[in-house]
């Protein structure tokens, strides 16, 4: 079935659309993050890692070699992929990887990330000792926990560090593999409020690290940093675009938009890369449409 050919008015629409959308762009968004990453060099990429993980974990780490981006993690048989913004080794052989995570956190997805990242740390054919440490830092402006309403930072603090405790005694387990949280909403006077000032500073001038600042002048003011965007979004944009037309068309033109607004937002939602306010804008869904999109993915 042939697939409805966009108007030139809704091209430029989109475009309009597209270009505010780059204009709000911020670190603290996975497409921005990405994009970002996608235009460093192999050592500037060692650089980024050395500057969040030394910030966040507040002690001396690295250096880092072998640092990728958007690397497909082994995953079990059926298993969703799973390629974290940010992945490589420190001179111990020790795995890191660091991404951002947008408004909220998907129930269970903490877990799946640290399964997976235990797969890729225990080499083939080895005893489980032989277990690599591991180390998953997750920059996030969600507001609570999981699955819950509870508060995932306590009195707005900057990080939190998941760790395997008996309930009963209060008795720390060993773990191989570390897990932290940052707080993407902190605006403390220290380094940990400066890089959460620098992932929400939608102007590359007002960023406080020169490497930050430099990474996001590439994002929003070159060429090639217009082209990788564009690529990123596009796609996902134009995929559920397409989808919901091919599924709207028997039902009219007027309800075929409709629908393959919310495909686009659904698939978006699903990919984790927009805040609600961003998909909203990009799918010209009300704000609540969009939350209730959310919640129906979430059931």
């Amino acid at each position: 079935m042939p697939v409805k050919k966009r108007s030139d008015h809704e091209m430029e629409s989109f475009e309009q659309r597209l270009e505010e959308y780059r204009r709000k762009l911020t670190l603290k968004t996975d497409v921005g993050f990405r994009v970002a990453g996608r235009l460093c060099s192999g050592p500037e990429l060692e650089q980024l890692m050395n500057l969040l993980a030394d910030v966040i974990t507040g002690r001396k780490t690295g250096p880092f070699h072998d640092m990728q981006t958007q690397k497909d993690l082994i995953t079990v048989t059926g298993a969703k992929s799973v390629e974290p913004n940010l992945f490589g080794n420190d001179e111990e052989d020790g795995i890191w990887c660091a991404e951002v995570q947008n408004e909220s956190i998907e129930a269970g997805r903490i877990e799946v990330e640290r399964a997976h990242l235990v797969l890729n740390g225990l080499p083939g054919g080895k005893p489980y000792s032989c277990l690599k440490k591991s180390h998953m830092i997750w920059m996030t402006d969600a507001i609570h926990i999981p699955g819950t309403g509870r508060p995932l930072f306590p009195d707005g603090q900057p990080v939190v560090r998941l760790e395997t405790v008996d309930s009963a005694t209060g008795r720390r387990f060993p773990d191989r593999t570390e897990v932290i949280l940052f707080n993407l909403r902190y605006k403390g006077n220290s380094k940990r409020g400066d890089l959460a000032h620098d992932f929400r500073e939608t102007d590359p001038k007002k960023m406080k690290n020169p490497l930050l600042r430099e990474l996001m002048q590439r994002v929003k003011c070159t060429e090639k940093g217009e082209m990788e965007m564009c690529e990123l979004t596009r796609q996902i944009f134009q995929d559920g675009k397409t989808e919901g037309i091919l599924e709207g068309i028997q039902e009219g033109i007027q309800k075929g938009e409709i629908r393959s607004s919310r495909k686009t937002a659904g698939k978006m939602l699903r990919k984790g890369l927009y805040s609600l306010q961003d998909i909203a804008e990009l799918t010209s869904l009300s704000l609540s449409e969009v939350r209730r999109l959310q919640a129906e993915l979430n059931s």
